[in-house]
């Protein structure tokens, strides 16, 4: 038993050296339905085993990991999303604040990714920026599955859902940490297991897991030729996911009812599986963006985006085999995008 204890205690103490990721300490500290860090909170973040991509994070003034504090009255952009808008994987000149600042011409862009969250927790923030900020510009950057992501129960809810047996809205809080897991978070071996090793016996077995991961400037690999065919329409969804992604769109339109002079630019992942394929599987961001686009909405798709920086180029858009989150080429794809469609629709606005 001794020698047991003996042995986590070392490794407790070689890990406290390493750059493990720390505790976030996130909560509902700056509203009882959004989940932020701590103001001012300074932590670790690293993807993997072997502690790749390591990045050291800090919180603003609202518990936003963000490069800017954020103060009510500016002309800030509120850029909103989950761990696409953090980034926490990505150098800060690579995150999509940064990008999108630049593409804007150095105008202000006020981060507020949640990672984990999804749909209707964007729009949740989307009202309290309007509300406290004063914010009237947004550019929502989303997953292709977010809208699905928004039914409670899914593991990537703050708190507003849509219960899956019959879409209705509902508020789905996560319950405060445990005394123990409080103790735990502070531990570099927990957080070792449970952060960069994410313990599961299937995880273990994989490649990928013990993989380091092609590095986000590596080319990628061979693929069908048919991938770099042009953008076409994926296969459709199923009825029943359909409906759950026109009831959260629905959902995340009724809470913008009292909101005027709004302005959102609705930036759509795709199923990035169908550009290394050449394949049309359903692709849940497709059907999202339809809807958006005939509710009238600003809209950039990721995937004709994609497609011509495939034709062109043998470089990788996402971080890895290990993370399938956006690189900063792929950040850079979008952020340029959102930023043209932003410009134009601010020149149109003039002349009409």
């Amino acid at each position: 038993m001794s020698g047991v204890l003996a042995v986590i205690v070392a490794a407790e103490l070689v890990l406290r050296v390493l750059p493990v990721s720390t505790a976030t300490r996130t909560d509902y500290h700056l509203t009882p339905n959004l989940l932020t860090y701590p103001p001012h909170h300074e932590w670790t973040m690293a993807t993997g085993w072997d502690l790749r991509n390591v990045q050291h994070m800090r919180s603003n003034n609202m518990g936003f990991a963000a490069e800017h504090d954020f103060v009510s009255g500016s002309d800030a952009v509120g850029l909103i999303g989950d761990s696409y808008v953090e980034a926490s994987m990505l150098p800060p000149a690579d995150r999509p604040a940064a990008q999108l600042g630049r593409a804007l011409g150095g105008r202000l862009v006020y981060a507020m990714g949640g990672p984990g969250s999804s749909l209707l927790d964007y729009a949740e923030r989307i009202e309290w920026a309007y509300q406290t900020l004063g914010l009237r510009t947004f550019v929502v950057l989303m997953e292709h599955v977010d809208a699905s992501q928004a039914l409670c129960g899914s593991g990537n809810v703050h708190a507003r859902c849509l219960l899956p047996d019959t879409l209705e809205p509902a508020l789905r809080r996560r319950p405060p940490s445990s005394p123990l897991k409080d103790v735990l978070r502070e531990s570099a071996l927990a957080q070792y297991v449970n952060s960069q090793l994410k313990f599961s016996a299937s995880r273990l077995t994989s490649t990928d897991f013990w993989g380091t991961g092609a590095p986000s400037e590596a080319a990628k690999p061979n693929m069908d030729p048919a991938a770099t065919a042009a953008s076409t329409a994926p296969a459709p969804l199923e009825p029943e996911q359909k409906k759950v992604v026109d009831a959260a769109v629905n959902e995340f339109f009724r809470q913008f009812e009292t909101m005027k002079d709004i302005r959102v630019v609705f930036v759509i992942d795709m199923k990035r599986r169908n550009l290394e394929t050449g394949g049309n599987k359903p692709d849940e961001g497709y059907h999202l963006a339809q809807r958006l686009l005939e509710r009238g909405q600003l809209v950039v798709r990721g995937e004709p985006l994609y497609r011509e920086h495939q034709r062109r180029s043998t470089l990788r858009l996402d971080m890895g085999p290990h993370d399938t989150h956006l690189n900063g080429i792929g950040v850079k794809l979008l952020m340029d995008a959102a930023a043209e469609v932003l410009k134009q629709n601010s020149n149109n606005a003039k002349e009409n």
